[in-house]
């Protein structure tokens, strides 16, 4: 089967004819036709708006012309994020695809005219080819089209009439797929992007992606710093206020006033308060250690094996880099500790860093079972995304008996990949 209208038009005819493509083409230049009437008074009334309709028409002609079995056009734009979408005009107008669009919309605007005169055309002669043939067959008549031009068919010859009708309708097939052919190639010229613009558009995606994380940073440090300063403070004052009811009454015991039970309910508050405190501190740890923002990866590091609830070997050689990019190993390192007791009941874990040449290269390997899945859950595999997304990359080596090693490179400065650092 023909993959596009040209391929069709290139085969034989009676091919193309008993194909699709005679009415895919007949439906895209009527649709064009139809364009055609709505943009003429529309740019001919909103005359400075003529960009803004070029960019939705263009959008459209984008997606029709998979009609003609053309792939479907990716748009040239850039993406714009939501904290720029006030400024998406000028955007937009800075952008030479948009110009090109405006090219489109005129083009659109003209071979739907084209295609207008065309469809009339055709009508004509197939409708009038057909008027001529029934009239034939029924004997001796005239016809008359419009004004003085009339014919007047011989009943013997009213087999040419029927051919006449083939003819038309073979011919009109014809003009209607080159009319759509060339219309669906000029349009990709001028719609479909550029390299550069491909490129600049990946840049930009990569850019926005790397704000994002790096805003989601600090939201979680902002959070971290509410809940310490604020909720955790609070907790602190209530634990040593009930630390100091506790010791009152067993002063007031000892001088011989019946507060046992007073006592002992303050001792449990004291206790349900201690254990909140130190939920919380875990909870704030989970979100963003305070450690890593003051002190870096490495202590940060230091801090997380010490509370480990295996034995870890920890050979940490890294300065202060990006905090998106200390971030990202940080977690990856507490995800693989947590791994590595939940599932892989490991008893060691080695966690090597190495900041060498503007890349961290992060690696943590276990005694456990294996047969990680990145696949299978949502930690690894959020993981691997971030590192993605900072231009890194993190590998799982988990076969059935283990060990399990996760490979982690990430740049210092983040967005700049790895393989790009000298």
């Amino acid at each position: 089967m023909d993959k596009t209208v040209w391929h069709a038009l290139a085969g034989r005819p009676w091919h193309f004819w008993g194909s699709r493509w005679p009415w895919r083409s007949l439906l895209y230049v009527a649709s064009g036709a139809v364009l055609g009437l709505v943009l003429l008074p529309l740019v001919v009334v909103t005359f400075v708006l003529i960009p803004l309709w070029a960019l939705a028409v263009g959008a459209l002609e984008r997606r029709r012309v998979r009609l003609l079995g053309f792939a479907r056009i990716e748009s040239a734009h850039v993406p714009v994020g939501r904290g720029e979408r006030r400024n998406w005009l000028n955007i937009r107008l800075a952008e030479a695809a948009t110009w090109r669009a405006v090219g489109s919309l005129f083009a659109t605007l003209l071979l739907g005219c084209l295609s207008m005169a065309l469809l009339f055309i055709e009508a004509l002669a197939v409708g009038g080819s057909i008027a001529v043939a029934a009239q034939a067959s029924r004997g001796p008549t005239r016809v008359v089209f419009f004004g003085d031009f009339a014919v007047e068919p011989n009943p013997g010859l009213a087999w040419l009439a029927y051919v006449a009708v083939l003819m038309a309708l073979a011919l009109s097939s014809y003009a209607n797929a080159l009319l759509a052919a060339g219309q669906g190639a000029l349009t990709r010229v001028l719609l479909a992007p550029r390299e550069r613009e491909l490129e600049r558009n990946i840049q930009r995606l990569t850019q926005s992606r790397i704000s994002l994380v790096a805003a989601f940073e600090q939201e979680r440090k902002r959070i971290e710093r509410d809940l310490h300063d604020g909720v955790q403070q609070e907790l602190v004052a209530l634990s040593v206020r009930l630390g100091l009811a506790e010791v009152d009454l067993e002063l007031a015991e000892r001088a011989g006033a019946p507060v046992g039970e007073a006592r002992a309910s303050v001792a449990a508050a004291h206790d349900h308060a201690e254990h909140a405190l130190a939920t919380l501190r875990a909870t704030v740890r989970g979100i963003h250690p305070a450690v890593l923002s003051d002190h870096g990866l490495e202590a940060a590091l230091q801090e997380l094996a010490g509370r480990a609830g295996q034995s870890v070997t920890l050979d940490a050689q890294v300065g202060r880099m990006d905090a998106a990019t200390e971030a990202c190993a940080y977690f990856t390192v507490s995800e693989a500790l947590t791994n590595a007791v939940k599932y892989a009941l490991a008893s060691e874990v080695k966690v090597t860093a190495l900041d060498s040449a503007g890349r961290l290269q992060l690696t943590i390997t276990d005694n456990g079972r294996g047969g990680a899945d990145p696949t299978r859950g949502t930690g690894l595999n959020g993981l691997m995304e971030r590192a993605e997304t900072l231009g890194g990359t993190l590998a799982v080596d988990s076969p059935p008996g283990g060990p399990t090693t996760l490979s982690l490179i990430l740049p210092t400065k983040a967005g700049i990949p790895p393989s790009t650092i000298p």
